[in-house]
């Protein structure tokens, strides 16, 4: 399977809006007859808050075949040529970027496509890291957030808690503090006593102590699991995750 996550470089000169990338992978069709064809599919979502996109045009250029997506945000695009091909992403007057795929003839490409539909002035940058997980990123973060196994923070939900501490957060959600002086570190019950709730932010493991270094301003999702069995298993490292983890995406 292969991975990587783009942030696209929007081509308009209008107010900017980050557009993020996550290549899902590849999965086998099942239709008959187009075998030395491939197919794209996946879904536009608000990186915001998580809720689909309708209107967006996903197109394969060099091709007449596209497709605008529907209520629930998806799209799907069959009957392409395979090899390295550009696709455009169009949306209203505001979004026009394009970014280099790789098809392979008899199978399916799926995209999680994030918009920042209601950023302005962000700088434009290409970010690709092809050895980083789907999951590992905001785009696992609203995958994860339909399982409701834990406390949900989105974009939205921190802008409405701007200035606030991330400890005031985490309190809300439940878990307590051990603090000496401004240094907090975050604490969860596990067999009748308390532990270390591990961090983690962007997917990289931080040091309990280093919850005062993480500003909610920064940040574009959090994700809060008190119960270790409740915690992703991507993120149960062999240190175990008894006491519960936080997890947290910055916006850039």
């Amino acid at each position: 399977m292969y991975h990587t996550i783009v942030k696209l470089q929007p081509l308009l000169h209008a107010p900017l809006h980050l557009l993020s990338l996550v290549l899902i992978g590849w999965a086998p069709r099942v239709a008959h007859g187009q075998t030395d064809s491939a197919r794209l599919a996946g879904t536009v979502r608000s990186s915001i808050n998580g809720l689909p996109i309708a209107g967006v045009m996903i197109a394969v250029r060099g091709t007449q075949v596209f497709d605008v997506t529907n209520s629930v945000g998806g799209f799907a695009l069959a009957g392409l040529p395979a090899g390295r091909q550009r696709i455009r992403i169009l949306y209203q007057d505001s979004v026009s970027s394009e970014h280099e795929i790789r098809l392979t003839a008899g199978k399916t490409l799926t995209l999680s496509v994030l918009l920042d539909v209601d950023a302005i002035e962000l700088a434009p940058i290409v970010v690709e890291a092809q050895t980083l997980r789907a999951e590992r990123s905001l785009a696992g973060f609203y995958d994860r957030r339909k399982w409701r196994f834990g406390r949900f923070y989105t974009r939205q939900d921190l802008e409405h808690r701007r200035g606030l501490p991330l400890q005031s957060l985490l309190g809300e959600s439940g878990v307590s503090m051990r603090c000496r002086g401004r240094d907090c570190i975050p604490l969860s019950w596990s067999a009748g006593r308390q532990c270390v709730m591990s961090l983690y932010l962007d997917g990289v493991r931080l040091p309990a102590d280093q919850l005062d270094l993480i500003h909610i301003d920064d940040l574009a999702g959090v994700e809060v699991y008190k119960r270790g069995f409740d915690v992703p298993v991507e993120y149960q490292s062999r240190l175990g995750n008894e006491c519960g983890a936080s997890l947290m995406w910055s916006r850039n």
